[in-house]
């Protein structure tokens, strides 16, 4: 007896043959969707500024900038890619403002809409552990807390360990979880994720720098004590 076979439902993914019964156009254009994440960050990036002008400790022009950093990054990872995380069956098909950003970016990889395994680990991870690095090191900097340059590197290593890998995965596929076209290719895909390989990396040296300039001056001070 012949089956009757399932309706074909198009998307606009690569690869063309992605498994997303599921998917539903968004309700949102990309217009609207950019501007509602450009505000979130915008409050992230108010309530840092207000922090900053808050502490009791004179913060350098590199604190300010790390505390921004950290504090957008915490909102991104906790709030953006934790939905992500919990929403992952279902985002493909799902009418929020939130899925609609997850959609227009997973032209540059479908995987956020196939609950591809690795990705949504990978989320989960950063989503958790990320985060609250990124606060406490927010934290260290407007605190001058010992701790800060400690949560730096981890934060700064996982975002630089988690793209890699995420990135990597996708090179070593071909790419075949990405449009083609530059737009996304090269705006999505290669200019978004860069962001989180420069400036992970900087911060990431600077706090090696700096635990090894503090471990060298605890050092000398107990070689001077032990003299003494």
């Amino acid at each position: 007896m012949a089956t009757e076979q399932e309706p074909i439902v198009l998307h606009p993914y690569y690869p063309r043959d992605a498994p997303l019964s599921h998917y539903v156009p968004s309700t949102f254009n990309v217009c609207e969707a950019f501007v509602t994440l450009g505000s979130a960050i915008a409050v992230l990036m108010f309530t840092s500024l207000v922090l900053i002008r808050k502490s009791r400790h004179q913060l350098s022009c590199k604190d300010k900038f790390v505390v921004v950093w950290m504090l957008v990054c915490a909102g991104i990872h906790i709030v953006l890619e934790g939905y992500f995380s919990f929403n992952h069956k279902n985002l493909a098909g799902m009418q929020t403002i939130m899925a609609d950003l997850w959609r227009e970016y997973s032209h540059s990889d479908s995987r956020y809409l196939t609950s591809d395994p690795f990705t949504v680990i990978m989320e989960g991870i950063t989503a958790v552990f990320d985060g609250s690095f990124a606060v406490v090191t927010a934290y260290g900097v407007l605190s001058d807390s010992p701790i800060r340059y400690t949560a730096q590197l981890v934060t700064s290593l996982m975002q630089l360990y988690g793209n890699v890998l995420y990135m990597g995965i996708n090179y070593m596929e071909g790419f075949r979880y990405t449009n083609p076209h530059p737009y996304y290719f090269y705006g999505y895909f290669v200019l978004m994720n860069a962001v989180w390989m420069v400036i992970p990396s900087y911060l990431f040296v600077d706090a090696v720098k700096n635990i090894y300039r503090g471990m060298l001056i605890a050092k000398r001070a107990a070689i001077v004590k032990k003299a003494n």
